[in-house]
């Protein structure tokens, strides 16, 4: 089991461990029946067919499922790293194995227990107790027959009786429990001894150059591309051409009065003396006496914004005097508002309690409602006008340009007579997309989608409009050396650098495995120091100065105090690296018989998951399994 935890360090299985969730075995889908002869099947599974409906179906609902998870669509390269059709399929394809074996085994679910089942659930519960209306609304809004839900329902509880059965006999053992909780639990301290690369100056030697282009011609080849010529335009294009009369303007200003009308506003300071949550009557009291006394110190003669400083507990304002800026109604506390707007310039309010504490406040300046005058508003009004008429206007052009473009099929012109910019682009990529505007891989399959000579259709690009017209595709190629030369020159000498640095880290390496005891003289030999790191648990997944990946974390799960010296040297962004363990700090006892028990029973639930995959794996490897090429 701990080399289980150590092949997996940041995999799912210690992400699940970190968050503290149970492993689930299996995923129900639902019965696809046996014997289904059709054709149109996505797996076939001994003498069971999956068919394609079926899985389209579980494939939709689980696709929606993800989508609310992540709040709209779901992220490309997530779907990619996933592969969900192949996690769906793999999950009916068990269900199926599990559901033969029950068969086999002549395990069955009865009226009894299928009742029993429903009647408990809390979903169809109101009150504690079974609501037979609330069952048959859910029934109902799932699109099934009570009949049809009932045989799904019986075939998912012989799923779970199957699944009992096999994983029943699992158990854990305590003492591996607690090596496995030290093991995410513990910390260690690490020293790093890093080298960094060194500039070659030796001169390329041009065979060499050659051999090295040869072996990574592929990391250099062009990608297809396209050339194209392409119209983008917003409606800050019509702007140009669009005007406002006055009496539109004016019309504007006089329909929406609130548009330009300042209200009134106090500038204010205070003072806070704020009250503990837990305030006895007797605290409070003190408090505000507090205020009081503060208040006839300052209309003694002292200066309110000097005693703010000095006395406020307002961390926002106390530095400032207490000063609180201009405010308007419905900005501040009400309990505050009413006082500071009653308030006249100079005075002291008497403290106001709010649920901070008490307050002193001082008006220093009062403004009244002020109307702009139309004069002031104008330009403002004309840039708004405008605006709303070009946003009007953008959709029904960029209709017509699109049909006039689509009919003559000559976009330069097009756009000329509508006065919309047209550019040209070469050897654009996927992944590069459309210089300064999208690399979207939705306008990316459209462009290209098209054939040369090609209309795009009109497409949209957050505000803009696109239409592109396709010149010339270009082949995926590998270019001569000499088209790249310099690019491929400077990856040579980083190669080089690399295994000048890591060679010298090996010689370091094999001195340190002879004199462990002499590790900061032998790094001192070499002019190097060794960095003490912090501590960090063994499944962090990242360290510093050293980055993550498989290697870092073989790195961090395989050193222990016998071998404290990682035996190869790690590549970092910075160089290369040796590492070595310097201490590891134990996580305590105490906290272990806290968190005991329920780490029990995830490693209990781990180890059920990984024999029930197992299991799967040798039922996989028995039966006649045939998945369809559409998958």
């Amino acid at each position: 089991m701990l080399d289980l935890m150590r092949r997996h360090a940041s995999s799912w299985i210690i992400k699940v461990a970190l968050g503290g969730i149970i492993v689930v075995f299996v995923f129900f889908f639902g019965w696809s029946g046996p014997g289904d002869k059709s054709r149109n099947y996505a797996a076939k599974v001994n003498d069971t067919v999956i068919s394609y409906d079926h899985f389209a179906r579980i494939y939709d609902a689980t696709l929606k499922k993800m989508e609310l998870r992540f709040g709209g669509s779901v992220p490309s390269e997530f779907m990619d790293r996933v592969n969900l059709k192949k996690v769906v399929i793999q999950g009916m394809v068990n269900q199926t194995l599990l559901l033969q074996e029950a068969k086999k085994l002549g395990l069955f679910v009865d009226d009894s227990e299928l009742v029993r089942d429903i009647r408990t659930d809390p979903s169809f519960q109101r009150d504690g107790r079974f609501d037979e209306m609330l069952y048959r609304a859910y029934v109902s809004n799932i699109k099934m027959s009570p009949t049809t839900f009932e045989e799904a329902r019986k075939q998912e509880l012989l799923e779970r009786q199957m699944v009992r059965l096999l994983t029943d006999s699992v158990k854990t053992d305590p003492q591996e429990v607690k090596q496995l909780w030290h093991f995410q639990n513990d910390k260690v301290a690490l020293s790093v001894l890093l080298i960094h690369p060194e500039p070659i100056t030796e001169p390329i030697d041009s065979k060499e150059l050659e051999t090295f282009y040869k072996e990574n011609e592929a990391k250099y080849e062009f990608p297809p591309s396209l050339n194209m010529e392409y119209a983008v335009f917003s409606w800050h294009d019509l702007i140009k051409n669009m005007s406002v009369s006055e009496e539109e303007a004016k019309s504007y200003y006089n329909n929406h009065p609130k548009e330009f009308t300042e209200p009134e506003r106090v500038h204010a300071r205070q003072i806070l003396f704020k009250l503990p949550e837990d305030a006895t009557p007797e605290v409070i009291e003190q408090v505000r006496k507090r205020a009081e006394f503060t208040k006839n110190a300052i209309e003694g003669g002292q200066n309110f914004a000097d005693v703010a400083k000095s006395e406020s507990q307002d961390d926002a304002t106390a530095d400032k005097g207490g000063d609180l800026g201009f405010f308007s109604r419905g900005t501040v506390n009400r309990d505050l508002e009413k006082v500071a707007f009653a308030l006249e310039p100079g005075k002291v309010s008497d403290p106001i309690k709010t649920e901070q504490g008490f307050h002193l406040l001082m008006v220093d300046e009062k403004k009244p409602e002020t109307v702009i005058d139309f004069a002031l508003a104008k330009e403002k009004i004309e840039h708004k006008l405008i605006e709303d008429k070009a946003r009007k206007k953008i959709s029904s052009d960029a209709d017509n340009f699109y049909e006039q473009v689509y009919r003559s099929e000559d976009l330069e012109g097009t756009a000329k007579q509508f006065g919309f910019d047209v550019r040209k682009a070469e050897f654009v990529s996927r992944a590069g997309g459309i210089p300064d505007l999208t690399s979207d891989p939705k306008v990316m399959e459209e462009a290209f989608s098209l054939r040369s000579g090609e209309i795009s259709r009109l497409l949209r690009v957050g505000d803009k409009y696109l239409v592109i017209k396709l010149l010339a595709k270009n082949k995926e190629r590998i270019p001569p050396l000499d088209e790249i030369r310099k690019t491929v020159e400077q990856d040579y000498l980083k190669r080089q650098a690399a295994n000048a640095a890591r060679k010298k880290a090996e010689e370091i390496l094999k001195a340190l495995k002879a004199k462990p005891e002499d590790a900061d003289a032998i790094a001192a030999s070499y002019g190097l120091k060794w960095d003490q790191l912090d501590s960090i648990s063994r499944t962090a997944g990242f360290v510093a100065k050293l980055g993550g990946g498989q290697e870092v974390n073989e790195m961090l799960t395989s050193l222990s105090k016998e071998n404290p010296l990682y035996p190869t040297p790690l590549t970092t962004a910075e160089g290369i690296a040796i590492v070595r363990l310097t201490d590891v700090v134990q996580g305590s006892d105490e906290q272990y018989a806290k968190e005991a028990e329920a780490f029990e029973k995830w490693i209990l639930e781990v180890r059920k998951t990984e024999f029930l995959k197992g299991w799967l794996k040798l039922m996989e490897d028995k039966a006649k399994i045939d998945i369809s090429e559409k998958l």
